[in-house]
């Protein structure tokens, strides 16, 4: 079969769009793998972030747990310590102390008004650190 030089032309022209829709083709269906791995690989990072912030969920729900503890502990300490508090002024106010024991009462009033400052500062400090978790 002798192919004319003419009809050679022809077959080179008729093949050459088929060669670069081809072409096109195979690029564009790399095209769509590439972009299917990127999503699958996007879609296993979202999973593990998802997991892990359930884990910090938990963690911070134990924190805010911990926290409320402390401030509850915080809390009944004030009140031990004013209960102290009232019941030496009520020691004072009734005048059954001897003078020795009235200075040592006001001493010791004064530590106890002091840690009571100390532990609201501390209940402070802790509730402001919960709100920032």
């Amino acid at each position: 079969m002798n192919i004319m030089p003419y009809e050679a032309e022809m077959i080179i022209q008729i093949e050459n769009p088929i060669r670069r829709k081809d072409n096109q083709f195979l690029h564009m269906q790399q095209l769509i793998e590439e972009k299917r791995n990127m999503l699958l690989e996007k879609q296993r990072k979202l999973r593990k972030a998802a997991k892990q912030n359930e884990f910090l969920q938990v963690v911070k729900s134990d924190y805010e747990k911990y926290y409320n503890y402390i401030a509850e502990q915080k809390r009944e300490q004030i009140q031990a310590f004013e209960i102290l508090n009232k019941y030496i002024d009520d020691l004072n106010s009734t005048n059954k102390l001897s003078k020795y024991n009235i200075e040592d009462a006001k001493v010791e009033q004064k530590k106890i008004i002091g840690e009571i400052s100390s532990i609201k500062k501390g209940l402070d400090e802790i509730m402001s650190n919960k709100n920032t978790i």
